[in-house]
């Protein structure tokens, strides 16, 4: 019934948005529209009705003419470059300046420049992927989305405020635990607040790995030693879970909200539960407003009940998403209206099933951050298979162009570091 429900609502929301009406010669089943990935201009087809489409890239860094495969062992690198891309085969190292490219729109040409480079890193018998855009202007801040060396999805995120301190976002699926623990004692080793969106594993895991490692010494690993001051969360009562949620995810939930509620290393100041919201704290310059506490939406309960955070960083705002669907997107919608504008947004639920499109207008975004993985990014075709529910990406992908969105990074690239 939910999946009948959710290609209804995909179907209804091309409709409005005149999408049946953009035909591909040839193939009425699909429609066409222009993408911009980091500034870059690529094509998807966003299918209709249940048919096939396929999306081509051009001048896609990191996926297609300039896609990088680092080899398991982590002793080699291959790529297949575009012009002008500088590589260090076989290093561990290498350099990729994205060029200034011309995008054709319609009847008009529009330019958009990329200031933005990647590099690589050797870590945890990988070669891991980092790439710096310092177009946004933060102020001598950065904002790291990081994918470590994982394949498949999670969110992690770390903020480096101007002035020395650390905020991190969720942290990503348990086995990220070392890159993300590594990450943060090479940034100083202190969190001074830690910010969680909900208890999904792909969320909360790698936090969760950290937590029982600090409380437990038989297990303790150095990545873990680490100072984490403050922590902020916002669950639902875990009946509301049981009755509502998928089954398979309740061991999770169980398990850190057990790990918070244990929590008693001499390595944490204070564990901030059920903050209401309208909160706002500073940490250094950086300035952080809690908008909602978990929402008990009976559809969709674990990611309905995300908590969404607005963090300004030196005049520029990012609001934090976690995986809102469409139900919660609502309820803040009414109660925030424009006071959810911002300039960056981390795409809800990895760019797929996430918050409205008048969700995402109202917020108006110059830059998206999606938290997506290879897989789900390339999963352009609306179709049913017997373990999951339609892919709507491709549709989120048409909104953010139709919004005018400069760039877009996506975490299936490799780490994003933005300045």
């Amino acid at each position: 019934m939910h999946q009948i429900t959710k290609l209804k609502q995909v179907a209804a929301v091309c409709a409005v948005v005149g999408l049946m009406t953009l035909t591909i010669p040839g193939d009425p089943a699909r429609a066409e529209t222009s993408f911009t990935r980091d500034g870059i201009p690529t094509t998807t087809a966003v299918s209709m009705a249940g048919s096939s489409a396929q999306g081509g890239t051009t001048g896609s860094i990191g996926n297609t003419a300039a896609q990088v495969t680092a080899a398991n062992s982590g002793t080699g690198v291959q790529a297949a470059t575009a012009s002008g891309n500088t590589q260090s085969a076989g290093s561990g190292t290498q350099t990729v300046a994205a060029a200034t490219m011309a995008a054709s729109a319609g009847a008009g040409t529009k330019t958009k420049s990329t200031i933005s480079s990647s590099y690589y890193v050797v870590g945890q018998g990988k070669n891991v992927k980092q790439n710096v855009d310092s177009s946004i202007g933060l102020g001598g801040a950065t904002i790291t989305m990081l994918k470590g060396t994982e394949t498949g999805q999670q969110l992690a995120i770390v903020i480096q405020t101007s002035d020395g301190h650390l905020i991190v976002v969720d942290g990503g699926i348990k086995t990220n635990a070392p890159y993300l623990g590594n990450f943060i004692k090479s940034h100083g080793g202190k969190v001074d607040a830690w910010l969680l969106t909900h208890p999904h594993v792909d969320h909360a895991g790698a936090l969760a790995v950290i937590l029982e490692h600090q409380m437990n010494p038989s297990v303790y690993q150095s990545y873990a030693d680490f100072q984490i001051d403050n922590l902020y969360y916002s669950f639902a009562p875990m009946d509301f879970y049981q009755a509502h949620e998928d089954g398979y995810r309740i061991p999770f939930i169980q398990e850190i909200t057990a790990d918070l509620a244990q929590y008693t290393s001499t390595q944490v100041k204070a564990v901030h539960a059920d903050s209401p919201a309208g909160t706002s704290f500073n940490v250094g310059n950086v300035n952080i407003r809690i908008l909602n506490q978990a929402m008990q939406i009976d559809t969709d309960s674990g990611n309905n009940s995300s908590v969404t955070y607005m963090i300004t960083i030196n005049g520029k705002k990012l609001l934090i998403l976690g995986d809102l669907p469409y139900e919660a997107s609502q309820v803040l919608l009414q109660k925030y209206g424009s006071e959810l504008k911002a300039d960056i947004v981390q795409m809800a639920h990895h760019g797929q099933h996430g918050a409205s499109q008048v969700f995402y207008q109202t917020v108006a975004p110059e830059y998206a951050l999606w938290p997506t993985h290879q897989a789900l990014w390339t999963a352009v075709t609306d179709s049913y298979d017997p373990n999951q529910s339609v892919y709507t990406i491709a549709l989120t992908k048409y909104w953010m162009d139709q919004i005018g969105v400069k760039k877009n990074f996506v975490m299936a690239d490799g780490d994003w570091i933005l300045k």
